[in-house]
């Protein structure tokens, strides 16, 4: 007991020190705040919201009291400081407010609440001042905040006048950067007090513009509680629903698919929920305006406003099922769906169609029977008219929304109309040859149709049909309809080749694109390699595609590849060799002869395995059945016919092939740790079997192809045998016909360094050759090319010598040579191995004396042996550089480069023109024929270079400036493709540089130089024939048409105002043109449209007025080509008149504004003339200052 009172009497007494301490707050802040800190601390045991509880009600309106007049005094504090201006405001101010709102929320938090009204007082006051508190102190300011919304929803009395401010500042924090959902949560909790606010005052004009900021804010989009807060934003008053619908149809067509969706859900909410004059104004001011702007607004472009509302009114349709949804879409569309289903243009009819094909079926739910079936049967005509309208979008529409409306009520429909509608598509819309698009259509709306099962029955008789859609023109619709195929095939209720048969697919296969193929694969896949049947079965499958169609049957199981195990692949191929193996016994008649090894002494490993094969195979069975394990009657042919297949030559070939490609598919997967059992048995079978294999097809080209081929993939030990028959084929003349199986085989064997060497002695050999020849011819003139052999000159190859000549100059094996190093250049795994062969790099030295041989060839036409040589040699230094990644190796390109101006230039440049030679637009003959195939050749590397990114700024300028001079000899005509292909390439390498942030018009000026020589050469053409200029115009323009689009994107993003390079260049080629026209014909007719214009201004002026920031900017180099011309009469007069010419011609394209500058330099020319040069040119001078006066007048209009 006397525990107890003791704790009693310290309680009282801690009461009465605390209540004396909030007494004396004013004249002793700090210990009021310690009394904060020691409820704050984790140490401390004083806990404010027991003391609270402890007290009595008299002190406890003593306490409020207090701190009610505590509260007072501080704010009173706080507003002299802001009168006086303070800069230094006292912290313990704010810390005092922060207590006595750390009070209240532990009294507001009391079971038994006691609201003296003294406490209510002081939460106003600090309700009062919450706005003003935004720059001072923002964690004091949400202490408050989140006291009043404690208060309202605690339902105090006095919580409406607490929410006003409340209210501003949650909206005001939802809108800040960094806003979190929470923020969000906590305005959705206090929302009906928004209901207290009068919408009608001028003073809520605040909140209404911060609550339409907030209804296109993202974070109310992304959380539920922000798309319902919005909702209920449309019943805070009737009039303010407008606004919102009015804010977020604004942001609309920038919005995402996702904040579309979350508009549709907030506009049906709204909808669901609202009565009276609310549910009038959202229905007429916000659904029907979106369904009216749906019908009217564009559907092109990536982000179409007609998908976007589409989008968002297809949120009603999935919810449909909800009472009056599909009454209030038929009387809201009443108004103006009908008739736009009628009007003229067919982007409206396309739309209205869409949103009846989304809203079927409108219907009415207080009309009769017969209304509601004259109404469904109107939807019905509708749609067959859609089907069969002039558009082609609205057809694309009707096929793609008949084919939704019949999969999704087939029931419904009576099953005349569903025949019609699959009629209509599969006998006439299937075959428009209007539109691709239309075709495709039809494909996918009936994949829709598949969708329900009870049509399968009915598309099983009518698919049939259309299975010549798969030789349709159109990839496109190929495509579409191998879909649809995939999607038959998936059901299992229709076989997809009682659609199509498979000899079409075969057909395909062979010819198509790599995506068509894919999709026939997949199609085929099941069919030829069923994961679950026999081996006897599978050969069977794999001998009638090799039959059926070979090409197809290498396609196939190149991508079959994707679709197999790696354990099913590894056992189809050795099933596959273990069938060619008893074939390849069989034809030797059980006898097989094992080639002798290479090596001397021992036995080979080879030969050993052989050996034991055979035994195997004699000890075996004669027929296929031993091996296949299939019980009788388990394949499709018999065992005589398939005996007599596999006597085929073509077939086993094709076996090989296919096992080939098979391997070749897996070898990433085979090279795997997981995959080592497999591939070493899959090694040693197919090591055993190759001695067996190359002496039965000894004579058999392609089968002995595929066996190199295959044997690539095998280690040196199971191949020494062949490795010296695969050299000497090699290096024979008639070897090189299919030299790609041998050159593989033998650099995966290791045979590298053998074969680069057998290319330098054949290499050699012909440039010795070349050597003696041209010695012969020159005998010790300026262009003899001397060869030391044994200290002694070799003399002429007589008449052999000139025959071999006359023939073309260069053997078979010289050639040869070249074309397999260039096809080893090209393929990825032989330059991977011979970039680490020092020989290699060596032989580029050999090649480089063709640069030697072709400038000084004494006879008529070089051999072709040089070119390929020279071309061979550039390869290999491009391969240097983007091995080494040393730019200092470019060296060898510009040699290169320089070469050919010093040497092979000059030889196009004193070429003569033949008829022949005229016949190819400008390419020279005899001499010339060889330098412009060296030049061509040269450019042509030139752009892979620049196309790979192996060139930087200097060095494009510098190929730049190579083509510019080449292009000035008599084969410009003929190099046009070239210097396309590298303009092309240098405008991309703009592209790249802008990607990386780099935005620079000064990267355009190498394309520019090749540009500016390219359309001079244009202009020349332009004064032949028109067919001639026409078929070339067709290469240049796209070119043309890239450098403007790039100029004008660097130049829009570029922050100086510097001239764009492609423009200048365009303005002196039209202009000098024009000028040349002039020169003949100064009297002639100002024009009045582009075709008034030279042929070759005509075209490159039409490419540029079809954009107006191309001609502006064209407009603009133009106004600043002409300030800068002196006056150097009569050549000036005429660039001024060609000017003005100019201008009449396009003055309806670009801005007048613009184009009127292009007027004031000849203006300002006319005006500084002194009288004596009026008089002395006065003619010329009154012309031209009429022209320009009459252009001025034009464009002004």
């Amino acid at each position: 007991g006397n525990i107890k009172s003791q704790v009693c009497r310290d309680m009282t007494t801690k009461r009465q020190e605390v209540l004396c301490v909030v007494e004396k707050a004013v004249e002793s802040p700090q210990d009021f705040l310690n009394v904060i800190r020691k409820h704050a601390s984790k140490t401390d045991s004083f806990d404010l919201q027991e003391f609270i509880q402890s007290l009595p009600k008299k002190q406890h309106e003593d306490l409020w009291k207090h701190l009610s007049g505590l509260t007072k005094t501080t704010i009173e504090k706080l507003a002299a400081a802001f009168s006086e201006e303070i800069l230094q405001l006292d912290n313990t101010l704010l810390h005092i407010l922060s207590g006595v709102v750390s009070f209240a929320r532990c009294a507001i938090d009391q079971d038994t609440l006691v609201v003296p009204h003294m406490f209510t007082e002081a939460v106003q006051q600090l309700h009062d001042i919450l706005l003003e508190l935004s720059d001072l102190d923002g964690d004091l300011q949400n202490a408050i905040s989140l006291l009043c919304e404690k208060w309202w929803s605690k339902g105090v009395e006095g919580k409406n006048e607490l929410m006003p401010n409340t209210l501003s500042y949650l909206v005001a924090r939802t809108l800040s950067t960094g806003a979190k959902q929470v923020d969000v949560k906590r305005l959705w909790a206090v929302r009906q007090a928004f209901l207290l606010l009068d919408f009608d005052d001028p003073s809520a004009g605040i909140m209404k513009t911060m609550l339409l900021s907030c209804c296109v804010h993202p974070l109310y989009l992304r959380c539920d509680q922000g798309r319902k807060l919005v909702s209920f934003m449309f019943g805070l008053h009737p009039a303010f629903v407008e606004d919102l619908h009015q804010s977020i149809k604004r942001v609309i067509p920038y919005c995402s698919r996702a904040h579309l969706k979350a508009y549709g859900d907030i506009y049906f909410r709204s909808w669901r929920f609202a009565s009276g004059p609310y549910l009038k104004e959202i229905e007429d001011k916000c659904l029907q305006d979106l369904m009216y702007c749906a019908v009217h607004s564009s559907r092109y472009g990536t982000k179409s406003l007609f998908s976007a509302l589409r989008l968002l009114l297809g949120q009603f349709q999935l919810q449909r099922n909800h009472k009056g949804v599909t009454e209030m879409f038929t009387r809201l569309y009443k108004p103006f769906l009908w008739r736009s289903l009628k009007v003229a243009n067919a982007c409206v009819r396309a739309n209205a169609a869409a949103l009846l094909f989304d809203g079927f079926p409108l219907c009415e739910p207080d009309v009769g029977k017969e209304e509601a079936d004259e109404l469904l049967q109107r939807q019905f005509d509708i749609m067959r008219d859609l089907l069969q309208d002039s558009g082609v979008v609205v057809r694309v529409t009707a096929i793609l929304g008949v084919c939704k409306v019949v999969s999704t009520y087939w029931e419904m429909i009576p099953a005349i109309v569903i025949k019609t509608f699959l009629q209509e598509l599969v006998e006439n819309l299937a075959w428009d040859t209007a539109s691709v698009d239309v075709r495709v259509a039809v494909m996918q709306g009936l994949c829709v149709v598949l969708e329900n099962r009870m049509s399968h029955h009915l598309m099983k008789r009518i698919l049939p049909l259309i299975h010549l859609r798969i030789h349709d023109t159109s990839e496109k619709v190929r495509l579409a309809f191998l879909d649809l195929l995939l999607v038959v095939k998936g059901l299992g209720t229709i076989k997809f080749w009682s659609i199509c048969p498979v000899e079409h697919l075969l057909a395909r296969m062979e010819l198509d694109s790599i995506p068509v193929v894919k999709r026939i694969t997949a199609l085929l896949v099941e069919s030829f390699q069923p994961s679950q049947t026999s081996k006897l079965k599978q050969l069977e499958n794999c001998i009638a595609l090799i039959e059926a169609n070979p090409n197809a049957a290498r396609r196939f199981y190149h991508l079959a590849v994707g679709h197999l195990s790696l354990d099913s692949i590894v056992h189809f191929i050795l099933n596959l060799l273990e069938v060619v193996v008893e074939c390849a016994k069989r034809s030797s008649g059980g006898r097989v002869s094992v080639p002798p090894t290479n090596g001397g002494g021992d036995v080979g490993v080879a030969s050993e395995e052989a050996m034991d094969l055979e035994e195997d195979i004699e000890n075996g069975q004669n027929d296929i059945g031993h091996w296949s394990g299939a019980e009788e009657g388990d394949h499709s042919v018999s065992q005589e016919e398939l005996d007599l297949k596999l006597k085929d030559k073509t077939i086993i070939t094709g076996l090989l092939e296919t096992m080939v490609i098979l391997w070749e598919g897996s070898r990433e997967n085979l090279q795997q740790s997981k995959a080592k059992a497999l591939r070493g048995r899959l090694v040693e079978t197919v090591g055993r079997s190759l001695p067996i294999l190359f002496d039965q097809f000894k004579g058999e080209e392609p089968a002995r192809i595929a066996l190199y081929l295959l044997s690539s993939h095998l280690p040196k030990k199971h191949i020494t045998f062949l490795i010296k028959d695969a050299l000497t084929s090699l290096s024979s003349p008639h070897g090189g016909q299919e030299y790609g199986s041998l050159l593989v085989a033998l650099i995966s064997w290791g045979q590298r360094d053998q074969v680069v060497k057998i290319i330098g002695s054949m290499v050699a050999q012909e440039f010795a050759q070349l050597k003696k020849g041209e010695e012969g011819r020159g005998g010790g003139g300026e262009h003899v090319v001397p060869v030391k052999n044994g200290g002694r000159k070799r003399g002429g190859l007589g008449k052999r010598s000139k025959s071999k000549e006359q023939s073309g100059g260069s053997s078979v094996q010289g050639s040869l040579a070249l074309d397999m190093l260039s096809w080893m250049m090209a393929h990825p795994y032989c330059m991977g191995e011979l970039r680490q062969a020092k020989q290699f790099w060596e032989l580029s030295s050999t090649l480089k004396e063709s640069m030697a041989l072709i400038a000084h060839w004494s006879g008529q036409t070089a051999p072709p042996f040089l070119t390929k040589a020279f071309t061979c040699h550039m390869k290999m230094e491009m391969h240097r550089i983007a091995d080494t990644e040393d730019r200092s190796s470019l060296q060898a390109i510009y040699d290169i480069m320089d070469w050919c101006v010093a040497s092979v230039v000059p030889l196009l440049r004193e070429s003569r023109m033949t008829p022949r030679a005229k016949r190819r637009e400008g390419c020279p003959d005899h001499k010339g024929e060889v330098a412009y195939v060296v030049v061509e050749r040269v450019m042509t590397l030139l752009g892979d270079m620049v196309m790979v990114g192996m060139t930087g700024a200097g060095v494009e300028m510098k190929i730049a400036a190579f083509c510019d001079i080449v292009m000035a000899t008599a084969a410009g005509p003929a190099l046009i493709p070239m210097a396309c292909k590298v303009l092309y390439q240098l405008v991309e390498v703009s592209s790249r540089c802008e990607l990386e942030g780099i935005h620079s018009v000064g990267g355009l000026r190498p394309a520019a130089i090749v540009l500016k020589r390219t359309l001079a050469v244009l202009q020349g053409m332009s004064l032949g024939t028109q067919d001639t200029f026409g078929k070339v115009w067709s290469q240049v323009r796209p070119c043309l048409v890239a450098a403007m689009v790039m100029g004008v994107r660097l130049h829009s993003l570029s922050l100086s105002s510097q001239e764009v390079p492609v423009f200048t260049a365009l303005v002196e080629g039209v202009v000098q043109a024009t000028v040349g026209r002039l020169r003949e014909n100064p009297e002639a007719d100002v024009p009045r449209c582009l075709e008034d214009l030279p042929l070759f201004v005509t075209s490159v002026l039409g490419q540029t007025c079809k954009s107006k920031p191309s001609i502006d900017l064209f407009a603009s180099h133009l106004c600043e080509y002409l300030s800068q011309l002196t006056l150097q009469p009569p050549e000036s007069f005429h660039t001024y008149q060609a000017s003005l010419h100019i201008l009449m011609a396009i003055s309806k394209c670009g801005s007048g504004e613009e184009l009127l500058r292009c007027v004031r330099p000849t203006m300002k020319m006319l005006q500084g003339l002194t009288a004596e040069q009026r008089e002395s040119w006065g003619g010329v001078v009154k012309s031209l200052s009429s022209l320009s006066d009459h252009v001025q007048e034009v464009l002004s209009v």
